[in-house]
């Protein structure tokens, strides 16, 4: 919730898009095994950025996220409790 004497600014982290890293370890001939690990350590840095991301998110503030996204006051808490059938 927006509180009057939290006026600090919070930082939330926001992964850069990059291209899928997996190119670039793994030669398309490389041996199997090679492969299956660099797939289970692409997934791990993605689950990873998306934890931290979800975490941050969960932290922010509300007012601050419907001002960063450019919604009227309220609107999220709104949406948020609306079914996802509902849009």
């Amino acid at each position: 919730m927006h509180n009057a004497a939290s006026s600090e600014k919070q930082t939330v982290f926001i992964p850069p898009f990059e291209a899928c890293h997996l190119e670039s370890q793994v030669n398309r001939r490389g041996d199997f095994r090679t492969r299956i690990g660099a797939i289970l350590r692409e997934w791990a840095r993605r689950y990873r950025s998306r934890s931290r991301l979800r975490r941050q998110l969960r932290e922010m503030d509300t007012y601050l996220a419907e001002k960063d996204v450019g919604l009227p006051m309220g609107t999220l808490a709104e949406e948020a409790g609306k079914p996802f059938w509902r849009a």
